[in-house]
């Protein structure tokens, strides 16, 4: 009998599960892109380089209204073939905005000759450097509702990155801290818009102890310390936040639908991207992972989301290629949010 060889191949989606492939920073971002605007137009697209946790991490606001953005990135001397072809896609509007693109940050001259050849108003946003830059952000103010500020620690590793989807959920500007205490960027903002209200997203081996009286020095006060032991435990106490007038994602009461994104804590410009999914609005939390295994306190966090959320469909999207998250990591997932683990 003859016997035809098929290649074995993992599905990348399950029934509870998304998966939005990419290898690379620059593919994933297209897919999270081709994800969020299917068939609608955003009216803006942030364009940034993949290298500068502070600035890309702060441009997650700009995916708020009046942005509706989504966020690509550009790492080479020319604009990309696949990001020029995504950006005709998605053929930003641009209403009432300085530019169809919003170039963040330090790109190379030809990438911006690149984008202008292709027919696209650009507004190039860039201070002096880097944290001028941050700053720049922070204070550009894309809603008029945003009484919160978000603070997180400056080094990449520390968690900050789950404060994403909140800052594209809610205009909130994203400042830094290490611990030597506030950025100059950050009490330079603290001093030109008082009274915010602070929600500072890591642990807190990551920032000092004295961080409240310095925020209280410069005019504001901390409404919420989303700390835990680790990073993974921020993102999970970030997702259910529920402090006072402040809720977010599983901290809100009524939910008619529960979404989350799994992002690799391995490589944080995934996750920045990944913010888009809760542009315009919508509470999609980022809840980290290794490459190799979800964290425990991720997966106790998702089974008893499940058993608390019986009238709720929860879906999970899972960012990155095999290499980047891998299969029993996502089939993980789907076991603790899929009903009765089907």
């Amino acid at each position: 009998m003859y016997e035809r060889w098929h290649p074995i191949s993992y599905q990348v989606s399950t029934t509870s599960t998304t998966r939005i492939v990419g290898s690379d920073p620059v593919s994933a971002a297209i897919g999270i892109a081709q994800t969020v605007f299917p068939a609608r137009r955003p009216n803006a697209v942030i364009l940034t380089r993949p290298d500068f946790f502070p600035v890309v991490l702060a441009a997650a606001r700009l995916l708020h209204r009046p942005f509706d953005a989504v966020m690509l990135y550009t790492d080479g001397e020319q604009l990309e073939d696949s990001v020029s072809r995504e950006l005709i896609r998605l053929s930003p509007q641009g209403n009432g905005l300085p530019g169809q693109v919003i170039v963040i940050g330090t790109v190379h001259a030809n990438v911006l000759h690149d984008l202008t050849q292709l027919g696209f108003s650009v507004c190039h946003l860039l201070g002096h450097d880097l944290w001028d830059t941050v700053g720049r952000i922070a204070d550009c103010e894309p809603s008029a509702d945003s009484e919160y500020a978000l603070l997180v620690s400056a080094d990449p590793q520390g968690g900050g990155i789950a404060a994403g989807s909140f800052a594209a959920s809610t205009g909130s500007p994203i400042l830094f801290a290490s611990e030597r205490g506030l950025s100059d960027m950050a009490t330079r903002y603290l001093h030109k818009h008082p009274r915010k209200k602070l929600i500072v997203a890591a642990p807190e081996s990551y920032l000092p102890a004295t961080l409240g009286s310095e925020v209280r020095k410069a005019g504001s006060k901390i409404e919420a310390w989303v700390g835990g032991r680790d990073v993974f435990e921020t993102a999970v106490e970030l997702a259910q936040l529920r402090k006072g007038k402040v809720k977010f994602a599983f901290g809100k009461k009524e939910r008619k639908g529960g979404g989350l994104a799994l992002v690799p804590v391995e490589q944080w410009a995934f996750g920045a991207a990944s913010a888009a999914l809760s542009n315009v609005g919508r509470s999609i939390p980022l809840l980290l992972t290794r490459h190799d295994r979800l964290p425990s306190v991720v997966e106790e966090f998702l089974y008893d989301l499940q058993a608390r959320s019986q009238e709720v469909r929860l879906h999970g999207f899972v960012i990155g290629s095999f290499d980047v998250i891998n299969q029993p990591v996502q089939i993980m997932l789907h076991r603790a949010i899929a009903p009765d683990g089907f």
